[in-house]
């Protein structure tokens, strides 16, 4: 109790002043504008698009010559749908002129550098500035309030170390205190096997953090260890999230039947952040419309209401503008409304990444869900797989590898086969032991993933 209440009225007020953001404040005015009306909603983000496009044409050389190369100007763009003026920007684009997409002359102070893209090709660099992290905190912090939690609740965390090869003393000062002040826990999952797992059971039912939180696969392993060795929870937790690798259902019923509470999905990406959360009432994800402009596109870029890829416009980081950006993704739009009252839109879900396609005898290419559409309504996917990879040299065959802990199960094999043999000249099922991380000992893509 004594945490939760210095990480509301302390931690984060604390952030804001050493940081320069004003996560507590744009926090309280996400809290409003959910319940916008259409009307209002799109006078502001027209606003923010406007000011954004303004910017990056007066400060930024990429935006700049892509503008003049279509002979556009800022004061075309007046309404949303003029949006599609804009070129689309690719991660090749991003990757060939890095530094081009960085405001001209502006001041470094308060910006933060990451680096994302390194698992699909060489990693950039991606500059974001106090507004930017300003709507991705606020909006991070207005999702736990769906989840029925506040800005001061306790977190323990299964994540990467920021620095995989070096643990400076400095920096593990700080992580300690700003963990401590933002009643948070967070667990190496670099370091997670099975020597140490039962300590971090151990843990949670010591800490009895109200979420638990983490990468989808480092969950898994967790669930996996606790159901293999009967271990449970104390605790009732308020909520279990996961991130980075897609969330699948049968993922979701696993996670919950061992943990015993709620799952919520969220989706961002490296370079925008802050894309779509998912509330109570589970229908899908609602789109953060004040911080981002979501398009769903097919292959020629025009608007689709099933799965296509995802194009995002940031409309809050100035240092480093993404306008237009196809990320990769692919993603499912929905055209309902969501019982719990929010006005925001939603994505029926998140599908994978683009470039993650199988092509079928027939010469159809499908993502990674087709996979796992077909294996969940033949009642196959289950505790004994959580994980599989499907890898194809051959337009039409593939080799479906699944990891497991058994060497064979010939009855699952067959029934997979069975159900993938009609849409493929060659099936090969194959199996792969488990490492001591709970993946593949193998490199091959897995799919599907986020």
């Amino acid at each position: 109790m004594i945490r939760r209440h210095i990480a509301r009225r302390i931690g984060l007020p604390l952030q804001d002043l050493v940081t320069g953001t004003s996560i507590v404040d744009t926090f309280r005015f996400l809290m409003e504008s959910q319940y916008w009306d259409s009307e209002r909603m799109e006078e502001y983000r027209l606003a923010k698009l406007k000011n954004i496009v303004a910017h990056a044409y007066r400060s930024v050389p990429f935006y700049r010559e892509e503008f003049d190369r279509v002979k556009l100007r800022p004061g075309d763009i007046a309404s949303m749908d003029d949006l599609q003026k804009i070129p689309v920007v690719t991660r090749e684009m991003l990757r060939s002129r890095n530094l081009d997409f960085v405001s001209a002359g502006s001041s470094m102070r308060g910006i933060r550098i990451g680096k994302t893209g390194g698992t699909t090709g060489a990693p950039v660099l991606v500059y974001k500035d106090q507004s930017d992290r300003t709507f991705t905190w606020a909006s991070y912090y207005r999702w736990y309030k769906w989840m029925g939690l506040d800005m001061g609740s306790s977190s323990l965390t299964l994540w990467g170390a920021r620095d995989v090869t070096r643990t400076r003393p400095a920096d593990v000062l700080k992580t300690t205190f700003t963990n401590l002040i933002q009643n948070a826990i967070v667990i190496n999952s670099f370091r997670l096997n099975k020597e140490n797992m039962s300590r971090v059971v151990n843990k949670i039912n010591s800490a009895r953090p109200a979420i638990i939180k983490g990468y989808l696969s480092s969950l898994l392993f967790l669930a996996e260890y606790m159901e293999e060795n009967n271990l449970e929870l104390t605790y009732t937790p308020v909520a279990l999230s996961s991130t980075t690798e897609t969330l699948l259902p049968h993922h979701r019923i696993f996670l919950e039947k061992v943990f015993r509470a709620p799952m919520y999905d969220q989706y961002g990406c490296g370079e925008v952040s802050a894309i779509a959360y998912e509330c109570p009432h589970h229908n899908g994800l609602h789109i953060t419309q004040e911080h981002v402009i979501t398009e769903i596109v097919d292959e020629n870029g025009i608007p689709v209401s099933h799965s296509g890829n995802v194009i995002v416009t940031n409309l809050d980081n100035y240092i480093m503008p993404f306008i237009r950006y196809l990320n990769g993704d692919v993603a499912t739009p929905s055209v309902k409304e969501c019982s719990c009252g929010v006005n925001q839109p939603l994505l029926v879900s998140v599908d994978g990444r683009s470039g993650d396609t199988i092509t079928l005898k027939d010469g159809a290419k499908v993502h990674g869900v087709f996979f796992t559409d077909i294996l969940y309504e033949k009642g196959i996917l289950s505790d004994r797989i959580q994980r599989f990879q499907v890898y194809q040299i051959v337009s039409g065959e593939i080799e479906f590898r699944i990891e497991s802990h058994v060497a064979a199960d010939e009855a699952l094999d067959t029934m997979i086969y069975n159900a993938l043999k009609k849409y493929f000249n060659r099936v090969d099922i194959v199996r792969k032991a488990r490492c001591r991380r709970g993946r593949p000992r193998d490199a091959y893509k897995q799919l599907p993933r986020a």
